[in-house]
């Protein structure tokens, strides 16, 4: 459906403007006309246009859904109404990828939608976790309470993903330039060995002539080995970008001995850390554990999670649901015990949270403490095979006769 953009005055005097969405202009028109709106400029909606003039459309990236459920809490915390609030944020980014998503926001809350639904019509790509969330808050009057609460779980997750980033970094450059300084030496240095023993290679030992015929390969096929590792690189990133590939990733990696635990800690405390929130928020317990299924990655976690929820829902406890699924250790499933025992469920559950976290982050500084030794020996053998080879093939100059 096109969108119009409209300068238009309110009864009192002030100026609005946003877009609309309609069929024609005569029922942009219309739309405006019962929000009594008094319309002197209206014109189609364009990609590479806005309301000011100077906004481009563009990706919303993660940080900025964050600030804006921030945003959204501290405005439903001051008091003032959810219209005026929701204006104001949205004259906030006239001049950013937000204003479109706002201005939906504002004309579903002016046509008389509720703050959940009129949060969904935006199109914003927010986890479900907030709707929920927000609906709750809804239910409570504790709107601001819900969004800040669904802001804190927005940058946990974002936090999470940072933290994994930051975590291989070194590791990727550390393979990386080895990766490429083996090339050199096979491309460069070793074809020049090669050549002072032409006509002799099948005579070496089996390390050099492995090693030199290696070197001579890569030289003579340099722009195509360049080509191979530019392609394998781009395809690499393609398919890291694939969220169905890094999830099969990730699944595979989850099997791993060390590796393995880190992943699936970082998916126990994702878990735990999204009930505890929704629990807070006064989300029942079904939904609640519907929702923490979907925040997590690996297939394994979202089928137990959903076996929990089933359980549950027959009457079973949660904690022992989640101790016949083997998902928490004996400390973790104690902790919900007491919880369930004293009502205070959703505080105990923050408590594993907060315990699964920092076991997240222990594991991952062991990770890297390993990666990061294990790339240098691998690099090493590797540079040490060449230099072996190359010195055998120097050692037999001595017996070549001209």
């Amino acid at each position: 459906m096109p969108e119009f953009h409209f300068l238009a005055a309110t009864e009192d005097g002030r100026q609005e403007s946003g877009l609309v969405e309609a069929e024609s202009a005569e029922e942009a028109m219309r739309q405006l006309a019962e929000r009594q709106l008094s319309v002197f400029q209206l014109e189609v909606h364009t990609a590479g246009s806005s309301a000011a003039g100077g906004w481009r459309r563009k990706k919303i990236r993660q940080d900025e859904l964050v600030v804006l459920v921030r945003e959204l809490a501290t405005l439903a915390n001051a008091g003032i109404s959810l219209a005026q609030a929701l204006d104001t944020l949205r004259d906030a980014n006239r001049d950013t990828a937000l204003f479109p998503p706002l201005d939906r926001m504002v004309n579903a809350i002016r046509g008389g939608e509720g703050f959940s639904s009129a949060l969904q019509q935006t199109g914003l790509s927010l986890p479900e976790y907030v709707f929920a969330m927000v609906r709750a808050g809804e239910a409570t009057s504790n709107l601001g309470m819900a969004l800040n609460r669904a802001a804190d779980q927005m940058e946990f997750d974002a936090k999470m993903r940072s933290q994994t980033r930051e975590a291989l970094v070194y590791p990727t450059i550390l393979i990386s330039t080895g990766t490429l300084a083996i090339l050199f030496i096979f491309s460069f240095v070793v074809p020049r060995f090669a050549g002072l023993l032409k006509g002799r290679i099948d005579s070496l030992p089996w390390i050099s002539e492995v090693v030199l015929r290696a070197g001579m390969f890569f030289n003579q096929h340099f722009i195509a080995t360049l080509v191979a590792l530019a392609a394998g690189t781009a395809l690499a990133i393609t398919a890291s970008s694939n969220p169905q590939l890094r999830l099969k990733w990730l699944g595979l990696a989850a099997n791993l001995p060390i590796l393995g635990e880190w992943i699936r800690s970082g998916e126990t405390a994702r878990w735990t850390t999204a009930l505890a929130m929704l629990l807070q928020s006064r989300v029942a317990i079904l939904p609640s554990l519907e929702l923490a299924s979907v925040s997590v990655r690996l297939a394994v976690t979202a089928s137990r999670l959903e076996a929990v929820r089933n359980d549950v829902n027959r009457g079973k406890p949660l904690s022992q649901a989640v101790e016949h699924q083997n998902l928490l250790e004996p400390t973790s499933l104690s902790m919900i015990k007491v919880g369930e025992q004293s009502g205070e469920l959703a505080p105990m559950l923050q408590h594993v949270a907060h315990y699964w976290g920092e076991k997240n982050q222990s594991l991952q500084r062991r990770v890297v403490s390993l990666i990061e030794p294990a790339s240098i020996l691998v690099l090493g053998i590797v540079i040490g095979f060449v230099m072996v080879g190359v010195v055998m093939a120097m050692a037999s100059l001595t017996e070549v006769k001209f």
